[in-house]
């Protein structure tokens, strides 16, 4: 090829990229915005709206302003729509800056949109770009998630900062919270069943209407777990069955015991370690008999409400056996109502297929004939560590 072949080849190449990124092509990039139009979002609520439409509520963060002039409440806008995406939509034109959704770190719904169904949700999280995966979700028990948004706010604090608190604390720091759009939709296609973080509105005793909105009215709690089945709400565990399901998933690192040894001193123990395998067992047949779910657990004794010789073997030993004891207890209790309801909402299949791959065939197979009948266990072994010195067990020194 010739050099003037070569220059008017690059003069076309040149062109082109000139014209895709000039505007003929302009709806292939990004619209550039000003970073001052753009309003954050960082909450996300979804409620049953008028005529079976779909309530969208969404909030900012707080609000800084000016050095002269004081804290203003998170931005707050709702609109109703036939779907989801159509109710974000309608949101552009609430606010004087374009809403974007791409930090948003928390999705509220309502419980009466739950016990409808959220498909469209799972839906426009899966398709829209702007979602994050790891967006966590919640169900607000008895009240809608506007609600939670608008009284849960003031010029100090956002509905956000406070889901991040449950988050961290409930984790204690060491892991992921588990309840984000990623799991949620992967149990979903797992097979239908999964499991969401319920949080009850209360009344804020520090609120003081005339302060100025500094307190908010309400305050959030963590309560407990819902199933949802095919995506609709079906039921909500107890507070027993909740803890149980949490430990079993590996899922809380927080959770504390209460344990009465034989004088009648109370001991306070702090779980601090948590690991569960799951085994199943098969008859001469093939057929699935039972499945044990065996909790590797380590407590660190935090309290005692009396004198006690914790070198006598007896005390360790009724110290440890009653925490083990609960923590099976708890286990069994989310067994039980796992098997009640039919709704395998600890995924034991999908734990079972992974750790025993040899049987993956079977239990993929036939778990759906196996689950009502088979026996389903928890065993519960470990030790309870001194508080003070975490790597010196108490039976190792006096």
């Amino acid at each position: 090829m010739t050099g003037r072949k070569k220059g008017g080849l690059l003069l076309i190449l040149a062109l082109g990229l000139y014209l895709l990124l000039s505007g003929s092509s302009s709806d292939l990039l990004p619209w550039a915005r000003d970073i001052s139009q753009v309003k954050l979002m960082r909450t996300m609520a979804l409620d049953v709206g008028e005529e079976d439409q779909v309530q969208v509520t969404l909030s900012g963060g707080l609000q800084r302003q000016d050095q002269d002039s004081s804290d203003a409440l998170p931005l707050l806008l709702s609109r109703q729509g036939l779907t989801v995406f159509g109710s974000v939509q309608a949101l552009q034109t609430e606010s004087d800056g374009y809403v974007e959704m791409g930090h948003l770190s928390d999705c509220v719904i309502g419980e009466a949109l739950a016990g409808k169904g959220i498909e469209g949700l799972a839906d426009f999280l899966e398709r829209d770009f702007s979602m994050r995966l790891g967006t966590r979700l919640f169900l607000l028990a008895g009240d809608t998630g506007e609600n939670a948004l608008r009284m849960t706010s003031s010029k100090t604090t956002a509905l956000t900062d406070r889901l991040e608190a449950i988050s961290q604390n409930r984790t204690y720091g060491g892991k992921d919270w588990p309840f984000t759009v990623r799991t949620y939709l992967a149990d979903t296609e797992d097979n239908g069943v999964s499991l969401l973080p319920v949080l009850e509105l209360a009344d804020n005793p520090d609120y003081d209407p005339e302060g100025q909105g500094e307190q908010p009215e309400k305050e959030i709690h963590l309560t407990g777990l819902a199933c949802l089945t095919d995506q609709k709400l079906t039921g909500t565990l107890t507070g027993e069955e909740s803890r149980g399901a949490s430990l079993l998933s590996g899922w809380d690192q927080l959770d504390r015991f209460q344990v009465e040894l034989p004088n009648g001193t109370v001991a306070g123990v702090r779980l601090v370690l948590c690991q569960c395998r799951w085994e199943p067992e098969f008859d001469e047949k093939g057929l699935l008999i039972a499945v044990t779910a065996r909790l590797e657990v380590q407590g660190e004794l935090n309290e005692l409400t009396g004198w006690v010789d914790l070198t006598d073997t007896a005390v360790l030993e009724a110290l440890e056996q009653g925490f083990l004891g609960q923590v099976a207890g708890l286990a069994r209790a989310a067994l039980d109502r796992s098997q009640e309801d039919g709704t395998d909402f600890l995924h034991i299949r999908r734990q079972l297929v992974f750790q025993c791959p040899a049987h993956s065939a079977q239990l993929m197979a036939h778990w759906e004939d196996w689950f009502p009948t088979v026996e389903l266990r928890a065993t519960a072994e470990g030790r309870v560590e001194r508080s003070y010195d975490v790597d010196l067990p108490m039976r190792e020194g006096a």
